[in-house]
């Protein structure tokens, strides 16, 4: 790993990221360069004279400006594209520079200098509300959360550097070379702008939402927008940009007061500065990232306002005691490094983030109101207030920092409340935008929804039927297990008992899946219990139908023990793939154990439906399976707001892209095992097909080289009903027949049926493998992306068929149920006596009849001899019932072929 990886790694940086991150660091380091020169050019200026009360004027006149250059960037915000608007405010930026430096060449006076202290807050606004503009729209929340703390601190170097020149500047001369260094900073920020817009597509986006269901109060929207988020925001950063104005304030003060000579002030000021700037650079490169991981948004936000507010009732101690001078200097200047670096390095990077949730316009608009209105407002009224005291000496000792206590005491009221609005916002962005009432409100739709009878109560009765186990073997019959199912549906809390006893004692998995389905229909608590044991039992199939059926209930706080045992085990489990995965060389068995994962993380999920609350932990997973980027960022960050902590940290693993190696790591922190390190393969062929698939299963014996002490562990594997498993035992037993005598020796004297069931297997074995069947799926179109996992559900259906010579397959208008697919030979199509196509091995047609039974459009004549497979829809129906994959598969690629047909018609 090179140093530059090594550095990435240790900040959040993932590769893909490091060119763009690279770019927003250099960008806002060059508007820190500008930005800090011109403020310390005002203060060489302010602090020359009476800042007692200049300074409180300054922060007036300069909240002022700020405002109307928000309105004017706000009303621009509406008209230009953002990428238009963001080199237009450089540009304007660099235009108040030089009318700064015409100002500091012409006037020294106090006006003069409030006029260049409002233009440095005019450009600081400008510039800010530019940077996060585009980092908004470029970054999403979950990018957020690791990057805001990065590329921000790239002007916290630059400040340091402004600082040391502070120390350095005796003279007014000395500032038109700062402001010739800031103009060049400024034009190169707007290079390295363009750089970032060839690099990424530096538009707002608007997407549709559902309407908010707790929007602010009409008459407040003018001031507020629409989302409560939006308000709590601008209430919070008033009360907390009055306070940071009035710890500057009174830092400046006493500085000016221990030290009358305008060079020491300047030195001992930019030492502060150079301190804080520095001290709160590294905070955000090295720990930011950390810290919000470990504590997590709320207590991030309101850290700031806590720890300010016990600094601030710690100077009532110091005030009472009287203590010297120096003292409190010591203190004024701890304060002001303390409220720099938590609000530099804490506050706001995940003040920033909170706004991510919003859609791409509301999310400007609103940082553009927060920033440009209501933070100035904060700094007007502190202006204000220290003006007035100004007048009162004997209130201005002490005054200051009981308005400013009550301030914070406020902003952690606002800030608390900010953290629901988030989460609120973020529930909003993963909603559906149309849902319907009663889908809302009822997890899953069953057979008795569909015949028009909702009465699933305990009292429901039949009128008449056949008992419940006569019902209960009709589920096994095609043709009548719907309208059996509707009947023990029908039946209520009478057929619980009986089918509890067949989920506990049945070994038909079909069975008992219909089973499970039939009792989430009847939604009554027994019911819920024997769905609660099917999900205990060891085999994860069973478990994965059990969490499917209850999502038809509500959780019950008395069964959370059990299932965050069961999400315990599943993170085990994971963590055994992942490393097994992280061992493995081979591609197929790596893919083997990727499908393995999927199914962890969608027990995962149906764990978390009984831990809390359903809707929105269905609203995360469908979010997650989003193709669009931020929908699945705000469903991570949701995630991350509502489950435990380490579950999160499990979860999130999963579902990002990262190094294996990475995974692993997390997870071995996450969990600790107890369980002896073996091959995965061996773990595989132990535990068999109540933990895995039965493609894992066959991959994994066919990479088997078993030894004596494990040879008995393929003995399950033999007498396996699934075709595929038994057949790679088979395979194995042979190779060990075959190559370990004496070791298939020892098998046989202890399992002497071995040459008989071997003998059997061989003779009953189908002329095409099920693993080639596998293979003959995977090559055709329709099921090339579908993972071999899923295919393997399809063999037991595949029907092996010959045709001869010039032998018609259908005809033109007979009733088409079935799908081919060519193994052997060719196949013509023909409308009439024209050929339309032929078919080749691994080309399939009739795949419409798969999903609409509808008369053939043409016929299907061989050339020469052929063999086929032949997917009839009844089976299939089957397979796409426990297999979605399947089914969504075939859609995409129906409507892939959909559309080229419509172009060739265009």
């Amino acid at each position: 790993m090179t140093l530059l990886e090594r550095w990435q790694q240790l900040v959040g940086i993932r590769p893909e990221e490091g060119r763009t991150v690279g770019l927003f660091f250099l960008h806002n380091f060059l508007l820190g360069i500008g930005t800090i020169l011109v403020y310390v050019s005002a203060n060489v200026i302010l602090l020359e004279n009476n800042p007692e009360r200049n300074l409180p004027l300054a922060y007036g006149v300069a909240a002022l400006a700020m405002m109307g250059a928000s309105k004017i960037y706000g009303h621009y915000e509406h008209h230009l594209p953002l990428q238009s608007l963001a080199v237009r405010v450089l540009l304007s930026v660099v235009v108040v520079t030089g009318v700064l430096g015409v100002l500091i060449t012409l006037g020294h006076s106090v006006a003069a200098a409030v006029a260049i202290m409002a233009g440095y807050r005019v450009i600081y606004l400008l510039t800010n509300l530019e940077f996060w503009g585009v980092s908004a729209v470029v970054f999403d929340v979950r990018q957020g959360r690791r990057l805001f703390s990065v590329i921000s601190s790239g002007d916290m170097p630059a400040k340091a550097l402004g600082a040391v020149l502070a120390i350095l500047i005796h003279h007014h001369s000395d500032l038109l070379w700062l402001l010739l260094t800031a103009f060049a900073a400024y034009l190169g920020a707007l290079l390295t702008l363009r750089a970032t817009g060839r690099l990424h597509d530096v538009e707002v986006k608007a997407a549709a939402r559902a309407a908010r269901t707790q929007a602010v109060a009409p008459g407040l929207r003018k001031w507020f927008g629409d989302s409560q988020l939006v308000l709590t925001l601008c209430l919070s950063l008033t009360a907390i940009a009055a306070v940071t104005t009035g710890v500057e304030y009174s830092f400046f003060v006493n500085v000016k007061h221990k030290f009358h000579d305008q060079a020491s002030v300047m030195r001992y000021v930019g030492s502060v500065l150079v301190l804080t700037y520095l001290l709160a650079s590294l905070f955000k490169l090295l720990f930011s990232h950390a810290v919000m991981n470990k504590l997590g948004i709320r207590w991030m936000l309101i850290a700031l306002p806590i720890v300010v507010l016990a600094s601030l009732l710690l100077f009532g101690g110091l005030w009472v005691e009287q203590v010297r001078e120096s003292t409190l200097l010591l203190y004024f200047c701890g304060l002001y490094l303390l409220l720099e670096v938590l609000r530099r390095a804490i506050f706001d990077p995940v003040f920033l983030v909170l706004f991510q949730p919003l859609s791409a316009p509301e999310r400007l608009q609103a940082h553009t109101l927060v920033k440009g209105f209501y933070e100035p407002l904060g700094m007007a009224l502190a202006g204000g207030l220290l003006f007035g005291l100004h007048f009162f000496p004997a209130l201005s000792q002490w005054a200051p920092f009981a308005w400013m206590a009550l301030f914070m005491a406020g902003a952690v009221y606002f800030l608390h409340r900010t953290y629901g609005h988030y989460l609120t916002e973020l529930q909003h962005a993963l909603s559906r935008r149309f849902t319907n009432h009663d889908e809302a409100s009822t997890p899953s739709q069953g057979w008795a929804e569909v015949s028009g009878n909702k009465q699933n109560d305990a009292t429901a009765k039949p009128s008449i039927g056949p008992d419940v186990k006569q019902l209960i073997e009709a589920l096994t019959d095609k043709k009548r297990r719907h309208i059996a199912a509707e009947q023990l549906v029908q039946l209520g809390q009478t057929a619980v008992p009986e089918l509890a006893a067949v989920l506990q004692t049945n070994s038909d998995d079909a069975l008992v899946r219909r089973i499970a389905r039939v009792c989430g229909e009847i939604r009554v608590p027994a019911s819920r219990q024997a769905l609660v044991k099917l999900a205990q039992q060891p085999s994860l199939t069973r478990r994965e139908v059990a969490l499917r059926a209850l999502r038809s209930f509500e959780p019950d706080v008395a069964d959370a023990p059990l299932f965050e045992d069961l999400v315990l085990a599943e993170m085990q489990l994971a963590q055994v793939l992942l490393h097994g995965q992280a061992d493995t060389a081979d591609l197929g068995l790596h893919r083997a154990l990727d499908y393995e994962l999927t199914k962890v993380q969608q027990r995962l999920f149906g764990l978390l439906f009984q831990l809390y609350s359903p809707q929105t932990i269905a609203d995360v997973q469908r979010g997650v399976a989003h193709a669009a980027r931020e929908r699945q960022a705000n469903a991570l960050e949701m995630l991350d707001n509502v489950i435990a902590r380490p579950i999160y940290l499990g979860l999130q693993t999963l579902l990002e892209v990262m190094p294996i190696r990475e995974k692993v790591r997390v997870f071995d922190r996450l969990i600790t095992s107890n369980l002896a390190a073996e091959p995965i393969v061996n773990t595989i062929i132990r535990c068999g097909e109540t933990t895995f698939s039965d493609w894992t299963i066959s991959v994994a014996l066919r990479q088997w080289q078993p030894i004596a002490s494990l040879a008995k562990e393929l003995l399950p594997h033999l007498g396996s009903t699934n075709i595929l498993v038994q057949e790679s035992a088979f395979e194995v037993l042979d190779q060990v027949a075959e190559r370990r005598p004496a070791l298939y020796q020892s098998l046989l004297a202890a399992h002497p049926t071995l040459t008989s069931l071997r003998m059997s297997h061989h003779a009953t074995t189908s002329h095409i493998a099920a693993i080639e069947r596998v293979a003959v799926l995977k090559n055709t179109a329709l099921f090339a992306t579908t993972p071999e996992n899923v295919l393997s559900s399809i063999v037991p259906i595949m029907k092996e068929v010959t045709f001869h010579d010039e032998e018609q397959i259908f005809a033109k208008g007979d009733l088409g149920t079935s799908l081919f697919i060519v193994y052997e030979g060719e196949v013509r199509i023909f409308n009439g006596a024209q050929q339309l196509a032929t078919f080749c091995k691994g080309d399939f047609f009739g795949e419409l009849a798969l999903l609409d039974a509808e008369p053939r459009s043409a016929t299907a004549v061989t050339k020469g001899n052929v063999v086929a497979f032949r997917l009839d829809q009844e089976d299939f129906y089957d397979v796409m019932e426990e297999r979605s994959e399947v089914l969504r598969n075939i859609m995409r690629v129906l409507c892939q072929r959909l559309r080229r047909q419509n172009e060739m018609v265009r």
